[in-house]
């Protein structure tokens, strides 16, 4: 114990030799306290971080980071913690708090006044902090201090010390300035997270180098304590939340392994995955695309979701049935629908507008197209979710919306009635299968006279229909016809 006791004095004393602690004090209030350069270079930054987080450029958000002065604040804050001098820890908490209120002022104007107002990547990372943010700020806070009792390389550290604090502060004005008070709640958790531990990570570092409370040797017991207590207060909320991403992230991964072997010889691809872990519960919604429908496809997935994650999980699935089921993912997946991100304020409409439930509600980014696709709850038979759409295409002009309506029975069509027709060729383009049809008796052309086109007859107004709604018949004959069937169209889907 002794040798390892002087074997640890040795190593401080290496660690603090050439430290000049008065000159270090002295430096770090000279830059701690609030000053013309430090207010407009928050400005800057902040005004920087915000269109850099609105356009969602990295690069951008970066460059902000470059000249952020926030650095000089939180050191003396860390520093005044460590020698217990009140009248310092007031005046960097004024700087911090002051700097604080100046860049969300700089950032809600700018949101205000931008015709930007959709969520980026960007912007949404910043809204789930996580126990790894929490170990970045304590990395960021132990080298921000490092370079100020050495004395080298303080504008290159304070970049990481911008990095935990002014994206989120510019964050949390976008959240505020849209309406938005999720984005405003999650980015205020990261930002208090991430001043609090590089405050306290330079503060424990500053007593590492020697620095001593004026009015003894050795600093009151209570502060190391205090610090750890602190610490785990805010790795505990930090910890759950990395365990939920975690979680979505296996429950992603044996969600796709499961329906493979669900979906096993039935030529079917994944189109659309949704998986959301909150308060100990997972939800998991997926859009399966497939040539056969497999009936206790969800509840067999529920099965293997529960064994295999050994927490609740509420699955929600659905299968379109198509020719090419490959083709159908690529089409979804390779369009410009983005997750939420892209077009939420489009898809906070949509959301808004449609009473009724939805597996999903997407949008591209330019915010032209839409597709919504209704749940089998939902209560809507074809010709009610064909209405729908009609009603969304009418009320949000210059914007393609599809209604996709969940897979139900289409046996026969009259093909004497034009609106069936429209409805029958609406439905199986939306669910893009190929159909099998059988004419039974169709109504021929009418008669007209010589020299005259004759209209079509009913057989090819359906046909027209279908391919119109970029529907192609599948070569194999159709089902039987009844023989009392006439001017009819039995329909099954291959």
């Amino acid at each position: 114990m002794r040798s390892t006791r002087s074997f640890i004095r040795k190593m401080l004393a290496l660690s603090r030799r050439g430290v000049d602690h008065k000159a270090v004090a002295a430096n770090v209030y000279d830059n701690g306290g609030l000053s013309g350069r430090y207010l407009i270079m928050t400005v800057i930054s902040a005004a920087i971080a915000t269109l850099g987080l609105m356009l969602g450029s990295p690069a951008v958000v970066i460059g902000a980071m470059l000249v952020s002065p926030m650095m000089g604040p939180i050191v003396a804050l860390g520093f005044s913690l460590t020698l217990l001098d009140w009248d310092e820890l007031k005046r960097a908490l004024a700087a911090v708090g002051i700097g604080l209120a100046v860049a969300l002022f700089v950032a809600l104007l700018l949101t205000w006044v931008s015709p930007l107002k959709e969520p980026t990547a960007e912007i949404l990372a910043r809204t789930r902090p996580n126990f790894f943010d929490l170990l970045i700020a304590v990395f960021s806070g132990v080298a921000g201090a490092y370079a100020v009792v050495r004395q080298r390389g303080e504008t290159i550290i304070g970049v990481a010390i911008a990095t935990a604090l002014m994206p989120p502060i510019a964050t949390i004005g976008f959240g505020m300035g849209t309406g938005d008070w999720r984005i405003a709640g999650g980015a205020f958790f990261l930002f208090m997270t991430n001043l609090v531990a590089i405050a306290l990570a330079a503060t424990l570092t500053a007593g590492f180098f020697g620095f001593r409370p004026r009015l003894g040797e050795r600093p009151a017991p209570w502060q190391g304590i205090a610090v750890l207590l602190v610490f785990a207060i805010l790795a505990a909320p930090l910890v759950v939340s990395l365990r939920s991403i975690g979680l979505e992230s296996q429950a992603t991964a044996e969600t796709r392994i499961a329906v493979a072997d669900i979906f096993s010889g039935a030529d079917s691809r994944v189109t659309l995955l949704e998986v959301r872990s909150d308060h100990n519960e997972t939800t998991v919604s997926a859009l399966i695309s497939t040539r056969t429908l497999i009936t206790d496809a969800q509840s067999r997935l529920q099965e293997r979701l529960n064994a295999a994650l050994h927490t609740p999980v509420k699955v929600t699935l659905d299968q379109i049935v198509v020719a090419d089921p490959r083709a159908a993912s690529r089409a979804v997946q390779a369009s410009p629908v983005s997750p939420p991100s892209a077009a939420e304020t489009l898809r906070s409409r949509l959301v808004d507008a449609v009473p009724f439930a939805t597996d999903a509600v997407m949008t591209d980014d330019t915010g032209t197209k839409a597709i919504v696709l209704l749940r089998p709850d939902a209560g809507l038979d074809l010709a009610s979710a064909y209405a729908l759409e009609k009603g969304l295409q009418g009320r949000f002009d210059g914007v393609a919306i599809w209604v996709t309506p969940p897979l139900a029975a289409l046996d026969t069509v009259d093909l004497g009635d034009p609106d069936a027709v429209q409805r029958a060729a609406w439905a199986l383009g939306r669910w893009r299968a190929r159909p099998r049809v059988s004419f039974c008796r169709p109504e021929p052309a009418p008669e007209v006279a010589e020299g005259t086109v004759a209209p079509p007859g009913a057989q090819a107004r359906f046909v027209a229909a279908l391919t119109t709604m970029g529907v192609a018949l599948a070569a194999a004959d159709g089902p039987d016809c009844d023989r009392r069937d006439r001017n009819l169209a039995r329909i099954a889907l291959s």
